[in-house]
């Protein structure tokens, strides 16, 4: 079954088509106009501004003069609107959606779409990282251990424990 997101997948836009698919979303979701300090939905100049505080990327390219969006560019135009519906300031969104990857803005509509999530996403627990670290007793009841990851000279810093150590610790 296509979801509404679905019939946007693989599309280009141009400006006004972005806008429009982005209203389309928003009104699926239940957002409509609120107090007139926002507009519910993005415009052309919206997204123009957008672009210039970073919240969007620049169009993927241009026929002649036309501007081409893709989908990326109609998720975070979308859930820029969701953030701003719920009261956050352009400022705040500044510090999430450049650096969300498409997959949570997708997840975010979904959830705005009430659609189940995707189904790679649904009770898929991060697999655990083996973390391998340096473990040495320097002396009877000493044990240092070192995350190999973390210190960049582990070998150095052992040397100078040992010999810390040796001199009484006079080093």
């Amino acid at each position: 079954m296509e979801t509404k997101l679905d019939q946007y997948k693989g599309k280009e836009f141009e400006l006004q088509a972005l806008c429009d698919a982005a209203r389309d979303l928003l009104l699926a979701a239940g957002i409509e106009p609120g107090d007139n300090r926002v507009s519910a939905y993005p415009d052309k100049r919206a997204v123009r501004y957008y672009q210039s505080l970073g919240l969007l990327n620049k169009p993927l390219r241009y026929d002649g003069r036309r501007a081409i969006y893709g989908l990326e560019h109609l998720f975070r135009a979308t859930c820029i609107k969701l953030l701003q519906a719920e009261g956050h300031s352009l400022a705040q969104i500044q510090s999430v959606i450049p650096n969300a990857r498409i997959e949570q803005l997708e997840s975010a509509l979904r959830e705005a779409l009430s659609l189940p999530p995707l189904p790679d996403t649904i009770n898929k627990d991060p697999e655990p990282e083996d973390k391998v670290f340096i473990t040495v007793e320097l002396a009877p009841g000493v044990i240092v251990t070192l995350d190999p990851s973390q210190v960049e000279t582990p070998d150095l810093i052992l040397a100078r424990i040992k010999a810390a150590l040796k001199s009484g610790g006079n080093q």
